[in-house]
């Protein structure tokens, strides 16, 4: 054997050590998605405040202002956090927290604090922290079908029916559960999972047999309320015989949801039309606020509907926004998410594994998903019901989940990103420690 021998395979050796220490890189995580998270946070710490008039009314000056800030700085310490772990090192939890997110979603279907008609969440005692599990749900479920379907990638390009079936049966799980909470939670999950099923590239038979299922859902459901909307009187005269005392609540929403789609078929802008009741006021007060706004907006802490509109700092925080920033700074906020999405995207395109590239993908899809929702909501586009804006609406548990999904991106930009350095050649800083996992299918894009 050759001296030169020696040197070569001790190199060897120390560059393998090195590939499967988590922290050898230590490149920070992207400067892109740092500062569109940082940007979001500063514009909900100005416009959840501003629209916070009726907390400020209850509970002082300065005290909605500290709280919010204070989820907000825990968010941006847990992503610094997150984004300084492996993401190999989440596959080990990630079945470990779906699975204890589908036994709070049962708990809260069972017993959980009503909340607008509905049991929605639970309190954890003594922190003063409101979970939602539908919340926790997209997060999760998310990184389960990113796992998943790195699983069952094949060599020929494609994925297997057992992964696709499985994330559909997953979604529909949850979907069940949360479907008297309200349709939007499981729309969302379903065009979640829809999207990472393309991008985890699924033939696309498959993928249309997979929206033909959801589609008969869908038909199912609404049939369903259009029966519930035919026996409406039959079911008050039935609730209204069977309540025995005030610990009686009506929690069945098939009623409350038939309601909104009906008033939402009737036309563009027949909420206008109707008088001012607890029925239409939601929807008129935004329309009030986002025509207030015109076109550069009355600027901040000048908004006229903060006080009337209900929920103005989370479910109606985009209209507050447009009324103070106008048309210019909702077009601005809608930018910042979608280049949110499309710096995902570059990151996904240079990660070598599948694993990573789904990873990322997936979170940049829930976080976009959800904002689209809620813009859609407040601008009308479908029928009325809760989403929060991500970063931007206050709620603790919200603002937490969301920046989890942002320490997981980071981490994947930090981990599994190719070098972009011409200098240097192309190799990945920690992803060669797992060789058994699938290639990335965008790669072959």
């Amino acid at each position: 054997m050759s001296s030169s021998a020696i040197p070569n395979n001790t190199e060897n050796k120390s560059s393998k050590e090195a590939t499967a220490n988590p922290r050898a890189p230590q490149r920070p995580g992207d400067q892109w998605i740092w500062g569109i998270f940082l940007i979001l946070c500063c514009i909900s710490l100005v416009e959840s405040y501003s629209a916070s008039s009726q907390e400020v009314t209850n509970y002082g000056l300065y005290r909605p202002l500290i709280k919010h800030a204070i989820f907000l700085v825990a968010g941006i310490l847990l992503a610094y956090g997150l984004q300084h772990i492996h993401y190999n090192r989440f596959k080990v939890w990630i079945p470990i927290l779906t699975l204890i997110t589908l036994i709070l979603a049962v708990y809260v279907m069972l017993h959980g604090e009503i909340i607008n008609g509905a049991r929605r969440s639970f309190t954890i005692p003594g922190a003063n922290l409101t979970l939602y599990p539908s919340e926790m749900a997209k997060l999760f479920l998310v990184a389960m079908i990113a796992w998943v379907m790195s699983k069952v990638q094949m060599p020929g390009g494609g994925t297997r029916w057992s992964g696709v079936i499985a994330c559909a049966v997953s979604v529909l799980i949850f979907g069940a559960l949360f479907y008297q909470q309200g349709f939007t939670n499981t729309a969302i999950l379903m065009a979640i999972s829809m999207a990472m099923m393309l991008i985890g590239g699924i033939q696309l038979q498959r993928f249309i047999i997979v929206l033909l299922f959801y589609g008969l859902i869908f038909v199912g459901y609404r049939a369903y309320d259009k029966y519930c909307e035919e026996h409406q009187a039959v079911f008050s005269e039935f609730t209204e015989a069977t309540a025995e005392g005030p610990e009686v609540v009506n929690i069945d929403r098939d009623i409350t949801r038939a309601n909104r789609v009906a008033m939402f078929d009737l036309s563009e802008d027949s909420c206008l039309l109707h008088p001012m009741t607890s029925a239409y006021h939601q929807e008129q007060f935004g329309y009030m606020a986002r025509a207030n706004g015109g076109v550069f907006g009355v600027m901040p802490g000048n908004s006229r509907e903060r006080s009337r509109l209900p929920l103005a700092f989370s479910d109606y925080i985009f209209s507050i926004i447009i009324e103070e920033l106008g048309l210019v700074g909702g077009i601005v906020l809608l930018v910042l998410y979608l280049a949110l999405l499309g710096r995902a995207g570059s990151i996904a395109k240079r990660c070598k594994r599948a694993f990573p590239a789904l990873l990322i993908m997936g979170m940049a899809v829930m976080i976009t998903v959800q904002a689209l929702s809620h813009m859609a909501i407040n601008c009308g586009l479908v029928p009325v019901t809760g989403q929060p804006l991500p970063f931007i609406s206050k709620g603790g548990s919200s603002i937490l989940l969301m920046s989890m999904a942002i320490g997981v991106m980071l981490s994947v930009s930090r981990y599994a990103v190719y070098s972009t350095d011409k200098q240097q050649p192309r190799q990945a800083a920690v992803e060669n420690a797992d060789e058994n996992e699938a290639l990335n299918p965008a790669q072959a894009l």
